[in-house]
């Protein structure tokens, strides 16, 4: 049931059961691995990669901007190459977005010297070379492989079903105490401001201070 009384789907699963030991083989036991999906975790995954991958298309085509003043364009195609895995991996999205560029050159023919040209007067032929990215395609074959894993979690107990049921082990993960859900818990209800520190013992007296602050 959900906080409205609902009855909803809080996740699905399987577990095995496999033997450990200490490296000398002195010591085994026996314990349980939950392989357990939860449909909400999936979603909330599945949004975060769509925006890394709208955030990346977005840099990607600014690398290479439309002509205009003010427009800094790459001519060097090396350049290009090198900066496109960067922002690749800043949003972690590699092996998921295919980018197609081409290498574009304008020549113009200009006289020598000043003065009106004439039909026998000698030309300069300039070029102007940039390089431009054409298409950004997102390889859904790989993005789809990807959104297979969103969502799933492994958990280890030793306790024997008997004592500990699937369905209590992902409860009780569900419900695991955690420091960062307090502290969210805290921001919720009192206006905080963000505040930085440097010196370890500025952290150290913040973090008591939060701590204090979530128990009262």
């Amino acid at each position: 049931m959900n906080d409205r009384g609902h009855e909803v789907l809080a996740a699905e699963g399987y577990e095995f059961a496999r033997t450990c030991g200490t490296p000398d083989d002195d010591v085994e036991w026996s314990e349980r691995v939950l392989v357990v999906r939860s449909p909400m975790h999936a979603t909330q995954q599945a949004a975060g990669l769509d925006k890394r991958l709208r955030h990346a298309e977005t840099q990607l085509t600014a690398l290479t901007p439309p002509r205009g003043r003010g427009h800094r364009h790459i001519t060097d195609e090396a350049t290009l190459v090198e900066a496109m895995p960067r922002v690749l991996t800043a949003h972690r999205v590699e092996g998921l977005l295919s980018v197609v560029w081409e290498k574009q050159v304008e020549q113009t023919t200009r006289y020598v010297g000043r003065g009106r040209g004439s039909e026998n007067r000698e030309k300069r032929v300039r070029e102007n070379i940039r390089s431009h990215i054409t298409h950004i395609t997102r390889q859904e074959d790989q993005i789809a492989e990807l959104s297979q894993r969103f969502g799933w979690k492994a958990f280890v107990t030793n306790a024997g079903a008997t004592r500990l049921s699937l369905q209590d082990a992902v409860l009780g993960y569900r419900n695991e105490y955690r420091v960062e859900r307090i502290f969210q818990r805290l921001k919720s209800r009192v206006h905080i401001a963000p505040l930085f520190v440097k010196r370890n013992e500025q952290i150290e007296g913040l973090t008591y201070l939060l701590t204090l602050g979530v128990r009262v």
